[in-house]
């Protein structure tokens, strides 16, 4: 076994860690765990899904194995999502205006800057986009945009009528909340 392999392996290992493993049998996929214990011939691991929950233990043979993958931004994600199950995945209560109040995309982008909410807004034409609601006209929104992984994107505009779906809050907006929180401290 060649020695940086061992050396990534015995890492993740001691730091419990996850750890990307991909093998020729894979399709182009990968799994992703915990290393249990490996040898010459094979890896054990117990292996997280992207949605962060453990999926089982699952044994690679060494031969087969071409890459392994260590603390990349995908794997982070998956890390911060296991240890914030609870936020993830958390009941969520619809704000009492939505239950109150006449619904309209450019209520619902008001209410989204008052309460400084991260939302994500899927438009007619051109990419959807995550942020926060910075300035907004009968026209036109202003967003603070993010990637999936709360890195900064840079403003855009887009026209309101060019909104068709309006998401106030799911596991992909939390879990860019999570990130932006991880940068504060």
């Amino acid at each position: 076994m060649s020695g940086l392999f061992v050396e990534i392996l015995k890492r993740a290992q001691n730091e419990k860690r996850l750890l990307g493993v991909r093998t020729s049998q894979s399709d182009g996929r990968f799994s992703v765990g915990y290393v249990i214990n490996y040898s010459d011939e094979i890896i054990m691991l117990r292996v997280i899904n992207r949605d962060g929950m453990q999926t089982g233990i699952q044994s690679y043979h060494m031969e087969e194995v071409f890459q392994l993958d260590f603390d990349d931004r995908y794997i982070r994600n998956i890390e911060l999502k296991e240890n914030n199950l609870d936020k993830v995945y958390a009941g969520i209560k619809s704000p009492a205006f939505m239950e109150q109040e006449y619904l309209t995309i450019p209520l619902l982008l008001t209410r989204a800057m008052q309460l400084q909410q991260l939302v994500f807004l899927s438009t007619q034409v051109g990419a959807d986009l995550y942020g926060y609601v910075r300035e907004l006209t009968e026209q036109e929104v202003l967003l603070q945009c993010y990637t999936e992984y709360g890195e900064p994107d840079g403003l855009t505009v887009i026209r309101v009528d060019n909104i068709r779906n309006f998401v106030w809050s799911d596991e992909d907006t939390r879990m860019i909340e999570l990130h932006l929180k991880q940068r504060v401290l």
